[in-house]
């Protein structure tokens, strides 16, 4: 399962990067039969947004915390400070780690509301260690 990260690096410019998280099989509950999983990540706790197009266009901004950004409707262009952009929409997913530097930018691609479920992680989660298969 692949998704994006956002991150700065040690002179404040932001970049994305691509990563493969791995799956398991995995069983939810007696009686299903086995599913591709990940690890189980520890969040913080869980945050539902509905933004207008207007209200997400916006200047450079680092993201809040450490967290995950998963898209359930609608669609953004994220531009990253070394000139990169991307487009995200519905069955994606960010990790968003530019908490300093520049951070990132966004445009609303069209006049659909966004539907966004923010997971916020603990400031010791590190994302390499769940990427270990």
């Amino acid at each position: 399962m692949r998704f994006t990260r956002i991150y700065a690096d040690e002179s404040g410019e932001t970049h994305f990067d691509d990563v493969e998280m791995p799956l398991q099989s995995h069983i939810p509950a007696p009686g299903l039969r086995p599913v591709r999983a990940s690890p189980r990540i520890t969040t913080r706790h869980a945050q539902f947004l509905i933004a207008s197009p207007a209200s997400v266009d916006g200047d450079w901004h680092p993201a809040s915390t450490r967290q995950f950004a998963l898209f359930l409707r609608g669609s953004l262009d994220v531009d990253v400070s070394d000139g990169e952009g991307r487009r995200f929409g519905p069955d994606s997913f960010l990790f968003l780690e530019d908490t300093w530097g520049k951070g990132h930018r966004n445009r609303a691609v069209d006049d659909d509301d966004i539907l966004w479920v923010f997971l916020p992680v603990p400031d010791d989660l590190i994302i390499q260690s769940l990427l270990q298969p």
